[in-house]
């Protein structure tokens, strides 16, 4: 700091003192506040890194504390180990070891993924007797169904204990098992396969042990992310279907999150979604997937985005559209152009042919809604934009890709609007946020940056910042999402730690971590680096934007 200072009063005295190209300087003072910025994000890492071993030390100091205190107390009533013999348990090729939680959860990871957990267990205790679901219970003795979660009690002369085993197929989160006709690759994004599904739910899942079966169609999906080497897909099943308790419908998507390796964004972006005022946003969930018997890693199973009763509820006769830069190439789509949008609006739902009635209802709805919004009296609530456009999801949709610094869905990408006849244009759903949250390393841009605004990439909302009732408004709401930042943090702590041996069998097979990946700003190493990078970049974002609508 002290050369800084007395660089820049160098800089005042040549300035002061002659009439020389201050370029050079500027130049290099430029580079030292760079140096300077990156040496206090590496203190702050390094602070947090001395954080986590201060907080792992006191935990194993309370161990050893326990530990001390039970060889005092000889007649403590405790689990003290569970175990599965491969020689009893054939389906299994090698001892297993569980882990005795302080909780009393008692956590038992199976070599590979099995459906079969019919096993006969081994424990040891410090009691006078063991139930298993509720009937007396002898080591080594009895098969117990394990795929949902068996109660395990330890009775003593001091007390009961309670504990809770959960047997995992591999990593924990439930397998969905895909098998093409014939084996047959899935290497389009036009043609579908037929295929059969098995569901497999875990032990911790909603429908613990549950095993579901349907017969479906198969087919990649996405533009960038289809040409990296982890593919996304799209299922079409033959019937409506539940997963995880939601709604049943027979489109869904299979998310590879490979160009985000915390494999997190998406979902985060979803669990604020879900926060917001929009009308709908995507349920998802975690699973490993096996397509044709090869395992292939850590996916996100969610929603489709359409017009539906559970979806995106824009009645019978309701539009969805989407600012899509590439649909003017796509001879199969249906699209238009609108003032002020750079790039073209494709008709998502319903499927209409140029010129028809629903085509033009559709396209002229926007036209004069954005003409509205570049009129002289575009504030006035009856003439101008509001007669169009529905506040409420125009304000929480920006400041959602605001937090998130989402350019690849700022009007030129994955920008969803739906309509319902008779009422207002609604921004949403969201979608696509893989390289948002500061994933993204490119040309002209600073996305990557925590701090600035995304306002350049819309001319709608430039013109919107224009109307002092919009602004209030959109300050308002941010105070809404601002109030809710430690929920998004513990979000992504949470589902760091529930995919972390998802995420390292993932890494086993794709070798995405420690290097370069699509569009990636940073490499941060271990799987628990990108999460904790992004919760990092999360609250330094929120925390400048608290600034900078305060001064609006």
């Amino acid at each position: 700091m002290k050369k800084l200072f007395y660089f820049v009063l160098l800089i005042i005295g040549i300035a002061a003192c002659s009439k020389e190209d201050l370029t050079p300087y500027s130049q290099k003072l430029d580079a030292l506040n760079r140096t300077n910025d990156s040496l206090r994000r590496e203190k702050e890492r390094q602070d947090q890194k001395n954080l986590l071993l201060k907080q792992e030390g006191e935990r194993i100091q309370r161990r050893l504390d326990s530990l001390a205190n039970a060889s005092t107390s000889p007649n403590l009533t405790e689990l003290v180990a569970v175990e599965f013999s491969a020689a009893e348990n054939p389906q299994l090729s090698e001892d297993l070891q569980c882990t005795i939680s302080y909780d009393g959860a008692v956590e038992c990871w199976l070599p590979k993924m099995e459906v079969n957990k019919e096993l006969i267990p081994r424990f040891s205790f410090k009691g006078t007797e063991v139930t298993i679901n509720g009937e007396t219970a002898t080591s080594g003795e009895k098969k117990y169904d394990f795929t949902e979660p068996v109660s395990l009690t330890v009775k003593g002369s001091d007390r009961t204990v309670k504990y809770t085993i959960f047997v995992h197929s591999l990593t924990g989160l439930p397998v969905m098992y895909i098998d093409t006709d014939g084996g047959r690759k899935v290497d389009s994004r036009e043609n579908y396969v037929r295929a059969h599904m098995k569901f497999v739910e875990d032990v911790r899942t909603r429908g613990p042990g549950d095993v579901m079966e349907a017969n479906l169609r198969i087919r990649g999906r996405g533009n960038s992310t289809w040409g990296q080497p982890k593919k996304p897909y799209r299922l079409q099943f033959d019937d409506k279907i539940s997963f995880f308790g939601e709604h049943k419908d027979k489109s869904w998507v299979l998310l590879a999150n490979y160009c985000d390796k915390s494999m997190l964004r998406n979902d985060l972006a979803f669990y604020i979604g879900k926060t917001s005022r929009l009308n709908w946003t995507s349920s998802s969930h975690f699973v490993d997937l096996v397509l044709n018997g090869s395992y292939q890693g850590t996916y996100q199973l969610a929603e489709k985005v359409e017009i539906s009763k559970h979806r995106v509820d824009a009645g019978d006769d309701g539009f969805l559209v989407e600012v899509e830069a590439r649909a003017a190439d796509d001879s199969l789509g249906t699209w238009f152009y609108v003032p002020y949008i750079a790039y073209s609006i494709e008709i998502k739902e319903p499927d209409v042919a140029v010129n028809s009635p629903e085509y033009h209802y559709i396209r002229n709805y926007m036209i004069d809604a954005s003409e509205a919004l570049f009129s002289p009296n575009f504030r006035d609530p009856d003439k101008g934009w509001q007669k169009y456009l529905d506040m409420e999801s125009f304000v929480d949709w920006y400041l959602i890709h605001e937090i998130a610094k989402n350019e690849d869905s700022m009007f030129h990408f994955s920008t969803f609007m739906n309509l319902r006849r008779g009422g207002k244009l609604k921004m949403g759903p969201i979608w696509d946020f893989d390289i948002a949250f500061g994933n993204v390393k490119e040309k002209n841009t600073t996305a990557m940056l925590p701090e600035g605004l995304m306002l350049d990439w819309s001319y709608w909302y430039q013109r919107l910042m224009e109307d002092p009732v919009f602004v209030a408004k959109l300050k308002e709401r941010y105070e809404y999402f601002y109030s809710h930042k430690q929920d998004y943090m513990y979000r992504v702590d949470t589902y760091a730690q529930y995919l972390k041996n998802s995420a390292y069998e993932n890494q086993m097979k794709w070798r995405n971590l420690y290097h370069y990946t699509y569009k990636q700003y940073d490499i941060w190493g271990a799987y628990q680096n990108e999460a904790q990078s992004l919760k990092d970049w999360l609250d330094r974002r929120m925390e400048w934007l608290k600034n900078q609508f305060a001064r609006m």
